[in-house]
């Protein structure tokens, strides 16, 4: 697997890190749906995809407080560099469809 988000960021949101113990933990490394997704570890290089479809509420536990955050994110800037055309809400919808019918 490839670095995922809380291994970037160091955020420590990730189930048994140091965060999660405080905050609990996000839901971007638990979108196991994602697993796989550009090389990462459950959501862990799609959180930009995962954190715009949570509620207001869920954004809270999530490592990003809203999308706009994750636009400045340095993580996502090198995803969409690397990954270009692949690294697209289409493409990760589609990936995810798929992953359900696994």
């Amino acid at each position: 697997m490839k670095t995922n988000c809380w291994e970037e960021t160091q955020c420590g949101r990730e189930p048994g890190g140091k965060g999660a113990d405080k905050r609990g933990p996000c839901p971007v490394p638990l979108f196991a749906l994602a697993d796989g997704f550009l090389g990462g570890e459950n959501g862990g290089r799609a959180c930009l995809f995962i954190v715009a479809r949570l509620s207001a509420n869920e954004r809270k536990r999530a490592c990003s407080q809203t999308a706009e955050t994750c636009e400045k994110c340095d993580f996502r800037k090198k995803l969409k560099k690397t990954y270009k055309k692949s690294f697209t809400e289409d493409l990760f919808d589609k990936f995810i469809r798929n992953a359900d019918r696994r």
